[in-house]
Parts: structure tokens; sequence; C-alpha cells
């Protein structure tokens, strides 16, 4: 009713009216009472009056025949009927026409009859019958009298209701705009000074979208302040975990970073060192299908390819053919000012980027695996060179001193040769034997030496084995099949010279003695051994090669055996000979120092 009345006036306002309108209900309805009861108190003067009138009647007749002391009484009745209460009363309750009824008896009847009676049994009827009259006229005013009396306690009692009415209503309004509201602030205010800040403060009055008392004034701004709060709380909770996630994933990178340090710097084997590595690189960026490929020679058509699962045998495809169908083929290459060494491929999914942390994680990442490729390449390089440098030595040292000493030998048999006549047959031929067996001595030796001064003067077990096929070739006038399908670098340098002297060995064999129309060379990995075959269609090993003093396959059968593997030197069932090795490679050091 009051939001209805009252729909734009503020809650004090409201309040103020509530209180003022209880005032007023209260001085009208105390100032109606009082007017009603100063109206009921002439009404009792009136009967007081008529009251006294009957008494002076009795008086009178009771004074019959009347003396000169009764006009007193007299005159006091006519004063009494003139009394301005009793007019005043008549004309209130609208009693004139009894009352002047009254008064005309008492002055045309009674009056004269009363002055000339002698007996009081000569009035005594006209008498009762003024009495009567006056009777009625005290019952009319009574009965107007409790009239207005009822009138009173009639209104005191729809005051009293209505005043009650209102006061429920003002309790009913305070209540709900004042109490209610306050609670809910106070409610609101505890959750927010707790941390909650989803509580918010419902407004009643929806009729129109603002608010008009000050209950939904700070309500409203209450609620602002809690979004605003919330906001910010939100915003900051937000950015406190892009923080932390943001350091827990720097830690995890410098963490990974140091661990790949020392995982990269081991004597395991390159795969083993490289598959933790690539698996976790894909655990910290979106890069999924991570591999690494090392380069044979700075060249990308032969390579070693290292993944998180397990290492492939080398092919020769172009760099981003294992791209899916979908997504996005990354490559980074692993070279320096120098070498290339291989490239880092790997897929990127739809949708996707790198981040300047990740990509600063691939680069620092590139520049590690670039270093531990080229420590690799390092080793391998010096210890072929120490292995060289070794090997020259003792190839001049056999020269200075048993090349000499043969040749000394070989000059001293000829010189007694020369005088062999001398001789009996027996000596002579002791003598031949003698010099042909140095003259063998003496060109196994120089083969030996020859053996001992080969270099290796391009990288790689295969460039060396290309090398010797091509030199093979040209002098036997025919293309060697060359098929090399083991990894890059998966032969340390001291047993790919003892693998490269065992081919040249079973290529010269065929040169010199297979009289060959197809020779091939071939290198196989599988179960971690390696196997080299060197067949061709020439004539075939003799069975009693060996009977013979056949030195270079007892060359062969040594150098197998200094690889701890194993030299077959067979003949082929459609004709020529075979040569096979298969051995177990070492690990290769992993920096100049553990060659030794």
């Amino acid at each position: 009713m009051f939001k209805r009345a009252l729909p734009s006036l503020s809650l004090v306002s409201q309040i103020t009216m509530l209180m003022l309108l209880l005032g007023l209900l209260g001085i009208g309805g105390m100032s109606m009472a009082a007017w009603m009861a100063g109206s009921i108190e002439g009404n009792a003067h009136a009967i007081n009056k008529a009251g006294s009138l009957r008494m002076q009647s009795y008086r009178l007749l009771s004074e019959v025949p009347l003396n000169g002391k009764s006009a007193a009484y007299i005159r006091q009745m006519e004063i009494d009927q003139n009394s301005a209460d009793l007019l005043q009363a008549v004309e209130r309750e609208n009693l004139q026409p009894q009352f002047f009824a009254l008064r005309h008896y008492w002055q045309t009847t009674l009056r004269d009859q009363v002055l000339a009676a002698k007996h009081p049994q000569d009035v005594s009827a006209n008498m009762a019958v003024f009495v009567s009259q006056l009777d009625t006229l005290v019952a009319e005013l009574e009965h107007k009298t409790e009239y207005h009396l009822q009138q009173i306690a009639l209104i005191q009692r729809g005051l009293v209701a209505f005043t009650l009415i209102l006061l429920a209503l003002t309790i009913w309004f305070l209540r709900r705009h004042l109490l209610t509201p306050w609670r809910s602030l106070l409610s609101q205010a505890s959750a927010i000074t707790a941390g909650d800040f989803t509580r918010r403060y419902e407004r009643k009055r929806v009729a129109t979208g603002n608010a008009h008392n000050e209950m939904d004034i700070l309500g409203d701004s209450l609620n602002s302040m809690s979004v605003a709060l919330g906001e910010m709380v939100d915003n900051l909770a937000q950015r406190v975990a892009e923080k932390t996630a943001d350091l827990q994933q720097k830690n995890r990178v410098l963490d990974y970073l140091y661990r790949v340090s020392r995982q990269l710097h081991t004597s395991a084997p390159l795969e083993m060192r490289m598959q933790p590595v690539l698996k976790e690189l894909q655990s910290l960026t979106p890069l999924s299908g991570v591999q690494v490929r090392q380069y044979e020679n700075n060249g990308a058509e032969v390579f070693n390819e290292f993944s998180h699962a397990s290492p492939r045998h080398p092919v020769s495809p172009k760099v981003g053919e294992h791209a899916g169908e979908t997504g996005e083929s990354l490559s980074w290459s692993l070279r320096d000012e120098r070498e290339n060494y291989g490239v880092l491929l790997a897929q990127l999914p739809p949708g996707q980027h790198l981040n300047d942390d990740q990509q600063q994680l691939v680069n620092t990442l590139l520049e590690q695996l670039t270093s531990t490729l080229m420590l690799a390449r390092q080793a391998e390089d010096q210890q072929q060179l120490m292995l060289m440098e070794e090997r020259s030595a003792i190839a001049r040292e056999l020269h200075d001193s048993l090349a000499q000493s043969l040749s000394c030998l070989k000059i001293q048999v000829a010189c007694l040769q020369m005088h062999q006549e001398r001789l009996c047959e027996e000596d002579a031929a002791l003598l031949q034997q003698m010099r042909e067996e140095l003259s063998t001595a003496y060109r196994q030796l120089r083969e030996l030496l020859t053996t001992f001064r080969l270099t290796l003067n391009t990288p790689g077990l295969r460039a060396a084995l290309q090398h010797t096929v091509d030199e093979f070739s040209r002098r036997m006038g025919l293309a060697i099949d060359f098929d090399y399908q083991i990894p890059p670098r998966s032969v340390p340098a001291n047993q790919g010279i003892h693998l490269l002297h065992i081919a040249r060995e079973a290529l010269n064999n065929a040169y010199k003695h297979a009289k060959a129309t197809q020779v091939s060379l071939s290198l196989h990995a599988s179960k971690g051994e390696i196997t080299m075959s060197i067949c061709d269609n020439g004539e075939g090993i003799s069975p009693d090669a060996e009977r013979q003093n056949h030195y270079g396959l007892i060359i062969m059968q040594d150098r197998a055996s200094t690889l701890h593997g194993q030299c077959r030197v067979a003949r082929r069932p459609d004709g020529g000979t075979e040569v096979t090795v298969r051995f177990r490679p070492e690990a290769l050091p992993i920096n100049p120092q553990e060659q030794v």
C-alpha cells in the first residue's frame, strides 16, 4: 500500500510519514474524544437542572397553600427553566418541542393553579403531569447522552483498531524495508569479509528498475562493490595462478635442461641418450613425433634417426616426409660454422603454436644437441687421427728396420746366386727357395706397410668404403655393387679401420685371383650385430688355400678376431667366393679422453 501511495519517497521520508500519520491519528482521536466529552458534560448539567426542577415541583406541592416565602421557589423554578445549560442541551439534542411544551404547560396552567390552590390535592394531578413531562425530557436527555457515549466508545474502538492496524503495517513496513534489508546487508558484508563475493543483495521493489530508498541504494552499491572485488580477486587469483604455472613451467624447463645436459654427456650409446630427451620434450611442448637425424658426412642422403621410441635403420627420404596428413611439419638444423650434424624434426598439431618460452626451450635444446653431436664427431675424428698416427709410426718403424733387413738379405742372396756354379745342386735349390721366401716376405711386408699407411681421409666408414669401392672398380674395370645399410657412425674408428682392411683384402683377392665379372660389397645391421659380405662370381677359392700359407686369409681372420667377431671365407654354391665378417660394434666414446 505504501509503495503504491509513496513510490518516489525515500525510506526515511516514508517512515516519517508513518510516524506523522500515527501522531495525527492519536491527536485526532483525543480531540474528538475531548469534544464529545464536553458535549456529554453539558447534557449532564441539563439533566441536573431537570432534576432540580422536579425536586422544586415537589417542594412547591408541599408548600401549598403558598405564602410570601414560596414566591422565591417559583422564581427559582423559572430561573432553572431558562438556564443556559438546559437551553443549550435542549437545542443541541433537538428537544425544543418537549421543552417548550413543558415550559408552556408551567406558564399557562400549572403556575396559576399552584398559586391559587388551597390544598396540595388541588394541583397534585397537574403537578404529576408536569413532573411526567419533565421525566420524559430527562429520559430523552439521558438517551441522547447514552447514544453519545456509545458513539464515543465506537469511535474509540475504531481509532484503536485503526491505530493497531497502522502500527502493524508500520512494523511490517519497517521489518520488510528496514530490518530485512539491514540483515541482508550485514550478511553480505560478513560474506565479503570472509572472502565470499557471490552473495548479492536482492531488492524487493522491482516494479521500476531503479532503487528509491536508502537500503536499496546501499544494497546496489554493496553489490557493485562485491562484483568489483570479486572480479579483482578472480583477476588476481588468475594472475597468481598464471604466474605460478609459468614459474612451475620454467622450473620444469630448467630441470629438464639440466637433466638433458647430464643425459647427453653420459657414456651410454647415442640413441639411448636421445630417447628420454626427445620423449620429455613432447611433454613440455605441443610437439609430437620428435626425431633427430644424424647426418653422415654433412649430407642428408644417409642419416641415423633417433626418436623417443627406438632408433630405426637409416633410409634416404627427404627432410619432412615423416609429416602426417594434419598439422605442420617443423625442422631445425643442427649445425655450426664448420659442419652440418643433422636436423631436429617435429610435428605441430593444427591450431597450436610454440610460445616464446617453448621456442626458447627448443633453441637451447638445439644448442645442446648440436654440441653433443659435435663432441661425438670430434671424438671419432680424434680417435681416427690417433689411430692413423699410431699406425703410421708402426709403418715407419717396420720400413726402417725389417724392410731394410729383408732388402739386404735379398741382395745377399742374389750375390750368392751369382756364384751358384760353385755350389752343389741341393745348395743351389735351397738358395733359390730362400730367395723366393724372401721375395714373398718382402711382398707381404710391403702390403702390410701399405695397409698401415692407409688413411681415412674422409670422415665416416661409409665414405672410406665408397672410396675403396671406387678405387677397385677402376682397377677391375667393372662397377662394384655397394649396399651400405648400417647406422652412420655406429662403428668406432679403431674397428672401422680393421673392417676397411678386410674389405680391401677381399677386394684385392677378387682383383688378383677371381677373374670375376660381378663383385658386391654390402653391410647390414641386425640385433646389434653388423655383417659385411664381399661376394664375386669368379673362380672361387681353392679348398686348400689355408694350407698354401695364404697370408691374406690369415690377416683377415686376425682382424676379425681383433673385432671380437668371425670371418668366414667360402665358395658360393653358384660359383665364386663370399667373405663374411660378423661382429658387434663397441660403444662410441663421447669425449676424446675416453678413447685411450
